[in-house]
């Protein structure tokens, strides 16, 4: 055979080699991204060890690198994560893969971050990452580095820094970090004393979040009903958490085991040890939150109970003092307010064809002079329940005894408006469902 034919044989043979070797290598690969879908992360190791031996290119090697550092990072080795994710950045340095660059930066910074003897370093590779990003134009990445520089930034209650992190990352949501950003920005509003503006990322995320958001939405919501008295709402979303726990449980307990089965270099001795150790700690935190969950929820819930049956019994003395002043002095009493101009002026509005409202400076000289008759009126009202604006001026026009139309007119709202006004004072007030008119005697009783 001649020397052009075996050499043409030759390469051939290497061609074909190379090629076979790079399939295999990206076999191992495709196989270990299946193996990690499937949680099987000790076989998912091997495969990406394999891949990495059989690489015929930088990007193949980086990719397994890149991967197996992933897998270290669930399993809590830092030390073995942060030096793969950092073999992978030299081979896509070489390789001047600024893509690969961006990845590598940000899950290094990743790694620091969980580090805690090198937490702050973790914003230096965020950075160079966002600047990489940045520069190639990539807007899905930037916005992905910057929430990993947001997360950072709200953990350590920089609110600032978080914020001008957040509000741009937002015009970039999608599926894949949709939960994320909301639930970010819900915190973010929480820890700023903005409670109202994080109220309706929680709720979008009951629909869009994970069992662990939605989780902690549906507290966060309760937390918030409860505060404004609305213990109906208050109680829907609390019966939502509890529902939500066994799911939670399951998803712990099986990234728990999955987690346990990945240390694949320990003996199967030292996995079961860890495994029952996790878990027992798990159950024993698990028990001891839920009681101390319920305990504190009885404890609430018993104080507001006791609160609003100590209003309750006030009430009943206060309707039952006015109740015996009305028959001793008999059905002639004088109009709360009579003669004075700004009752003549109510009454004036009240009669006029117009059928005006009252405007600001009605209703200012109207609280000066009720304060003025009876300087403790609305001191005493507020020991009851908190009012906003609208519900303050139907109780002023109550004491003067003006009817329920006439408090719509006045006030430029519908009389079943009026009616259901009265009605939410009494159940805010005394915790108990009420009539309109119980109301308001209670007003004309203090």
């Amino acid at each position: 055979m001649k020397r052009r034919h075996i050499f043409i044989i030759t390469v051939l043979l290497a061609v074909v080699c190379s090629c076979s070797q790079r399939q295999a290598g990206l076999r191992e690969y495709h196989e270990a991204l299946s193996l990690i879908e499937q949680g099987d992360a000790p076989s998912a190791l091997k495969k990406l060890e394999q891949a990495a031996e059989l690489a015929t290119t930088d990007s193949l090697l980086a990719l397994a690198q890149s991967q197996m550092g992933t897998l270290y990072f669930s399993q809590r080795l830092l030390d073995r994560s942060l030096s793969s994710y950092r073999q992978a950045y030299d081979i896509d340095l070489r390789a001047a893969d600024t893509l690969g660059l961006i990845y590598d930066l940000r899950d290094i910074g990743n790694v620091l971050r969980a580090r805690t003897e090198t937490e702050d370093s973790c914003l230096a590779y965020f950075e160079q990452a966002r600047q990489l990003a940045i520069a190639s134009g990539n807007i899905a990445m930037q916005r992905d580095v910057e929430s990993q520089m947001a997360a950072y930034h709200l953990y350590h209650n920089h609110l600032t820094e978080a914020r001008s992190l957040l509000f741009p990352a937002l015009r970039h949501v999608d599926d894949s970090n949709r939960s994320a950003l909301f639930f970010m920005m819900a915190d973010l509003y929480t820890r700023a004393g903005q409670p109202d503006s994080a109220v309706p990322y929680y709720e979008q995320l009951l629909t869009c979040g994970t069992v662990f958001t939605q989780q902690a939405a549906h507290r966060a919501l309760a937390e918030r009903a409860l505060q404004q008295g609305n213990n109906a709402l208050a109680l829907s979303h609390l019966q939502k958490y509890e529902q939500l726990t066994d799911s939670v449980h399951k998803a712990n307990d099986a990234e728990a085991l999955r987690k346990t089965a990945a240390l694949y270099d320990y003996t199967q001795h030292e996995r079961q040890s860890a495994s029952l150790r996790q878990r027992l700690t798990m159950t024993i935190a698990l028990v001891v939150i839920l009681l101390l969950s319920v305990v504190a929820l009885f404890f609430f819930f018993s104080r507001r109970r006791m609160h609003y049956q100590l209003k309750v019994e006030r009430l009943e003395q206060l309707l039952e003092k006015y109740r015996q002043q009305g028959d001793k002095e008999g059905v002639s009493t004088a109009p709360f307010l009579s003669g004075t101009p700004i009752r003549q002026h109510i009454e004036k509005l009240l009669s006029d064809y117009a059928q005006q409202p009252m405007n600001d400076a009605d209703w200012h000289q109207l609280e000066e002079s009720v304060l003025q008759k009876d300087a403790t009126f609305m001191s005493r009202l507020q020991e009851f329940c908190r009012l906003t604006p609208q519900e303050r001026k139907v109780c002023l026009l109550l004491k003067l005894d003006i009817s329920p139309a006439g408090i719509a007119q006045l006030t430029a709202h519908t009389k079943q408006s009026v009616t259901n006004t009265r009605s939410r004072l009494y159940e805010k007030a005394f915790g108990r469902k009420g009539k309109p008119a119980q109301w308001d005697e209670f007003i004309l009783s203090l």
